[in-house]
């Protein structure tokens, strides 16, 4: 009776040791804060943590992102590629765990592609009294402008590249992103289509050619500077699609009122295109 005894006793050490000993739960909820992330804007980054930070473990990722380390999950983002990736956390040193794996997401987009910074003059026209505006500006160095007076007036801005320009996006997900400027809008009839900004490949207007109309109400202008995001999915078509791999002009017209009767002006800066967020 008493060996049995003995016995009993030196299982139930044996398992409490055992609880004891025990390591920590097998649960790693980790992520990237932020994403999707765009090329240029970040370097690198450590994921966050929900629970778990503390098991150690190895970090691997699909093919085209780069880990900077594979014990931290620090990722080099400015070396990796764009695109969507999976990142997987196998942990390590807990035998309760049996190098089970944790697993999260994260995407990175292209770098922005510069149309134009608007700094200077070169490859601008207009109709109307076009400036270089270096004071009144919203990137860089300066701002391009044009101005008219009186009634019906054309207001007219345009811009050839001096080599195509591969926008690294598709139809789908490309935006323009532009800042929009408006001394008066109320000299512009504020319900109709008044003009249109365009992106063309044929270097011209009317061929190859995405077109944004432009009516006021509907775009929210107010005077001053206003940012648009003009998407490439919601533009209209003259003359076939655009190459995106070769954009090589930009245009934006507009009409004023038949009874304006005040001057007006219309700006352009950090002309961009970007694939959406």
């Amino acid at each position: 009776m008493k060996q049995g005894l003995v016995w009993v006793l030196a299982s139930l050490v044996f398992v409490a040791c055992k609880e004891d000993t025990k390591m920590a739960p097998c649960e790693s909820d980790f992520f990237y804060d932020g994403s999707p992330f765009r090329q240029g804007e970040v370097g690198t980054i450590l994921p966050d943590y929900n629970s778990g930070e503390d098991i150690p473990g190895v970090f691997s990722a699909s093919e085209g992102l780069v880990l900077k380390d594979n014990l931290t999950g620090e990722i080099d983002l400015a070396a990796s590629a764009p695109g969507a990736y999976s990142i997987r956390k196998t942990m390590i040193g807990n035998t309760t765990c049996g190098n089970r794996i944790a697993m999260t997401y994260l995407s990175i987009l292209p770098p922005p592609s510069v149309l134009n910074r608007a700094d200077n003059g070169d490859g601008w026209g207009w109709a109307g009294e076009g400036f270089v505006d270096q004071e009144d500006k919203m990137e860089g160095l300066a701002a391009i402008k044009t101005k008219v007076n009186g009634a019906g007036n054309l207001l007219l801005l345009q811009h050839h590249l001096s080599e195509p320009l591969n926008t690294q996006v598709s139809k789908a997900l490309g935006e323009l992103h532009v800042w929009f400027y408006v001394s008066d809008p109320s000299q512009f009839d504020p319900m109709a289509e008044i003009g249109q900004f365009e992106l063309t490949s044929s270097g011209g207007p009317d061929k190859n050619e995405f077109t944004w109309p432009i009516i006021l109400n509907n775009m929210n202008i107010n005077a001053g500077w206003n940012e648009l995001v003009l998407k490439f999915k919601d533009a209209s078509i003259t003359g076939g699609d655009p190459d995106l791999a070769a954009i090589n002009f930009f245009r934006l017209y507009m009409f004023t009122k038949g009874d304006s009767d005040s001057p007006v002006t219309i700006g352009l800066d950090d002309l961009r295109i970007l694939a959406a967020e």
